[in-house]
């Protein structure tokens, strides 16, 4: 589906900053910025190169300064809130559709800017074209440079940005300084100038709101130039070789004019192939909304696959700054890589996780920077069981049994204890020392704000399932299952005492009943602590649903805490210390949506009218996917008050996958009724 923004919004710059786009290209880099072109966050780039996939981020090309016949096209802010140039009033329209695509009116000429990655090389394509049946006009494209550290800013310096021609005068390349990564502009018909200069003080509007520096300087190098006629268009090619690309080493050598459109198709066709690929789980050939939307969330997922280099594969949490997190990632990837039919991406991203388990733990994130992964995570481990046997449903294949010591050990790990305090204590649940190892982990200086040491009811959650899906690999290995059955009957005998009556739902911690999202894995996961199918189960979750939809549901996700709660902060912004505060407080998450709608679907015996109440509750994300925030993504959060704005991550790995996941099991087939008669 095509999302267009009109020149209405588009005019007032204020309003078109709201809308913003993301691409990527499968080894953790990335372009993006907003509909009017102007930059609002450091992280907004048309080259974010991954120099060792996924991480060392780094931003080498910012954005371009472009005139069309001497009328600036672009669009800035710089301190003291002055707009220079004004080229938003030339935006007729900007589109996000299979590309994001800027349509200019200028000196009554059109022209028309579309950008687009090239998928496993850090490459960024910029092509315009000239949309007029006669006249020419002569197009000016000056690129603005860096090489810094994606959270980093620069200010001007004494870098030399040693300069050595390519391609015959139409590209240059570029060394910031002596072991910078070469950066590469290139085009296949302008000519390049040099004419080295600085231009200073750019305003980040949204790292401003965040509390964090906001000013930057960005360096020219030249500029290309070349006049236009009527119908012809024109690429550029702004890449790094690291690391090693043919792709970018050929364009390097020979770019030609057609070359940048040979890409695209094969960028289609690959995009092509992935929605085939997802039809042998679930069906996409209709035209009805959902199925559009379907496959648009196809084509978002696999933003966030990406390479961990050595042929494995992992999953960014979230653009355009979260890392590959081993949480998110297998919450993520049945949305991500099964309900896809991504099943040799989805086992390489499971066995590289189990490459890392230690001491019964899978790491909690991999730094950006070549350093050791954390593993400060209770629950990581726990959905990786999860992942392990959602995989199995799906596949069948005999594979899994490889992964069967992985799961062992961190069964016997918890059950015997490991670090961080982690362990299963005497009435068979697992407890924890350190607050701050759930997914409610935010924390500034020495201040736990969300502390959840001792019981949390997801980790018993986890728990149970874990220990049921242990005991069904047990079976495939050929060995004995009874110990774990076992073990799990005690886990859920002990967890009746979560249950507030009083209240109507489960504690979030014992002895502390807040009303937290957390508790719907008690009911949603696939071997559930509180079995809705039966009378008493179902009583306890429907009583729970009752307070959520009450509560908790905000639309395009759930709160992270009650309103109703005493330390519930329903405003996420400001400084680290005012957004940390509120992060897990009150602030929505799209995420939970998932479990939510899991327990809805479980309630509703008819399955028409379930699906009905699916579609209607899954309505708000599909008007937050196409119309604010990273127009095609889901954002991180929302504000727990409304108008429940978007903050956090412009595109979130599990909130897509989870919105996915419920589209495709539910709505599309009846996937996630044949899971649930599966695990009965």
């Amino acid at each position: 589906m095509t999302v267009q923004v009109g020149k209405l919004e588009l005019a007032n710059w204020h309003e078109g900053i709201k809308r913003e786009w993301l691409l990527t290209n499968g080894l953790g880099g990335y372009a993006s910025g907003t509909a009017v072109g102007m930059n609002t966050r450091r992280y907004h780039g048309l080259l974010m190169a991954a120099l060792e996939p996924p991480g060392e981020r780094t931003l080498l090309v910012a954005k371009t300064e472009d005139l069309l016949g001497g009328v600036p096209l672009d669009c800035n802010l710089y301190s003291g809130e002055v707009i220079h140039p004004e080229g938003q009033r030339q935006l007729e329209s900007f589109s996000r559709g299979k590309r994001p695509t800027f349509r200019y009116r200028a000196g009554g000429l059109w022209l028309e800017k579309s950008i687009f990655m090239v998928q496993g090389a850090n490459l960024t394509i910029v092509q315009y074209q000239l949309l007029e049946p006669s006249g020419e006009a002569r197009l000016t494209v000056r690129p603005l440079i860096t090489h810094r550290h994606f959270h980093h800013l620069m200010q001007q310096n004494h870098w030399p940005f040693a300069q050595s021609s390519l391609l015959e005068g139409k590209g240059v390349e570029i060394e910031a300084y002596s072991g910078a990564a070469p950066i590469y502009l290139l085009s296949d018909r302008a000519s390049y100038s040099q004419d080295s200069k600085w231009y200073q003080n750019f305003l980040y509007t949204i790292e401003r709101e965040r509390g964090l520096d906001s000013r930057e300087d960005l360096f020219s190098p030249g500029y290309f130039h070349l006049d236009l006629k009527p119908g012809e268009r024109v690429a550029f090619a702004f890449a790094t070789p690291k690391p090693r690309s043919e792709i970018v080493d050929n364009l390097a050598q020979d770019f030609h004019p057609g070359h940048a459109q040979e890409l695209w198709r094969q960028e289609l066709a690959r995009r092509d192939a992935l929605i085939e690929q997802a039809q042998t789980i679930m069906p996409l050939e209709g035209r009805g909304k959902i199925e559009v939307w379907a496959r648009d969330l196809v084509l978002a997922a696999d933003s966030f696959i990406v390479s961990r280099g050595e042929g494995r594969r992992t999953i960014i949490a979230g653009y355009p700054w979260f890392g590959d997190w081993g949480r998110d990632t297998m919450i993520a990837l049945e949305g991500l890589t099964l309900i896809t039919g991504r099943f040799a991406e989805a086992w390489e991203i499971l066995t590289s996780f189990a490459h890392y388990c230690e001491g019964g733990l899978l790491p909690n994130c991999f730094p950006d920077v070549c350093a050791d992964p954390a593993y400060n995570s209770v629950d990581a481990p726990l959905w990786f069981i999860h992942a392990v046997y959602r995989y199995w449903q799906y596949t069948r294949a005999d594979e899994v049994r490889e992964l069967y010591p992985t799961v062992r050990s961190i069964v016997e790990h918890y059950i015997h204890g490991t670090t961080f305090g982690i362990g299963m204590d005497q009435d068979c649940l697992i407890k924890m020392d350190n607050g701050q190892l759930t997914w409610m982990d935010a924390k500034v200086g020495e201040w736990v704000v969300t502390p959840r040491a001792g019981k949390p009811i997801e980790i018993q959650a986890l728990w149970y399932n874990a220990l049921l899906i242990c005991s069904k690999l047990a079976e495939l290995a050929g060995e004995d299952s009874q110990g774990e059955r076992e073990l799990a009957a005690k886990v859920q005998k002990s967890a009746e005492k979560y249950w507030d009556r009083s209240r109507g739902f489960l504690a979030d911690l014992l002895g502390t009943p807040q009303l937290r999202p957390n508790q719907l894995l008690a009911f949603s996961l696939p071997h559930p602590l509180f079995d809705p199918g039966s009378p008493r189960g179902r009583e306890m979750a429907q009583s729970v649903l009752f307070r959520i939809m009450e509560e908790l549901y905000i639309g395009p996700g759930l709160r992270s805490l009650g309103p109703g709660e005493p330390l519930y902060r329903g405003h996420y912004g400001g400084d680290q210390y005012q957004r940390d505060a509120a992060y897990h407080q009150g602030t929505a998450w799209s995420w939970p949506l998932g479990p939510f709608l899991d327990l809805v679907a479980k309630l509703e015996p008819d399955l028409d009218l379930a699906r009905e109440k699916l579609w209607l509750l899954l309505e708000p994300s599909l008007d937050h996917f196409y119309r604010e925030g990273a127009l095609g993504q889901i954002a991180e959060i929302f504000t727990g008050d409304w108008p429940h704005l978007p903050r956090g991550c412009f595109a979130q790995a599990w909130g897509v996958a989870e919105i996915l996941r419920i589209v495709g099991t539910y709505l599309l087939s009846e996937r996630g009724w044949q899971h649930a008669r599966d695990d009965a």
